[in-house]
């Protein structure tokens, strides 16, 4: 009887094992990062900013959910004339519309190859239209468009140990069925 026990344990310890990689993969929706600046060396160039933020110490609507229907893709947007940075955009699109699609309306054709990047190849193109440099990142994954930070794996890291090891008390404890 204690052996048929500890194994319907060992199956709970292995459905708790892949509820919490299920739920440390799955979100509802797409997260990116979300910062809007303007002139040069601004704080959503600076790596600082992020590390905070995803510490939970900085700026809360950083880490955004996207939601329907700018929930396609996330982006770096960056925008110059003459050499000196204008803005900078990190946030989430709908993969169609851009900061410099709405500015620029009678030289959009410049722009081609940006609308036509690879959102699922992490792709970055600049283009120059005889005034301005607009450069365009698009990335489908959480947080793609910021630096990789250590602290975004490691809290679901924790959660899954956290539940394994709760689970492998409780099948200890039962063992003795």
């Amino acid at each position: 009887m204690g052996v048929s026990c500890a194994l319907n344990w060992g199956f709970v310890l292995i459905y708790a094992l892949l509820i919490s990689v299920f739920f440390c993969q799955s979100v509802s929706s797409l997260r990116c990062y979300s910062c809007f600046a303007t002139g040069g060396k601004n704080r959503c160039e600076d790596y600082n900013t992020y590390k905070t933020a995803m510490s939970g110490k900085g700026d809360p609507e950083m880490k955004k959910n996207c939601t329907d229907p700018f929930d396609k893709i996330c982006i770096i947007e960056t925008f110059a004339v003459l050499g000196a940075t204008v803005s900078h955009i990190r946030d989430c699109s709908n993969d169609a519309n851009f900061s410099f699609s709405s500015n620029l309306q009678n030289i959009r054709g410049a722009y081609y190859r940006l609308y036509n990047l690879d959102p699922t190849k992490n792709e970055t193109a600049c283009e120059w239209d005889g005034q301005h440099l607009v450069c365009l990142t698009k990335c489908v994954s959480d947080f793609c468009n910021g630096p990789i930070l250590a602290e975004v794996n490691k809290a679901c890291a924790a959660q899954a140990i956290t539940m394994i090891t709760l689970m492998s008390f409780i099948c200890f404890a039962f063992s003795w069925c």
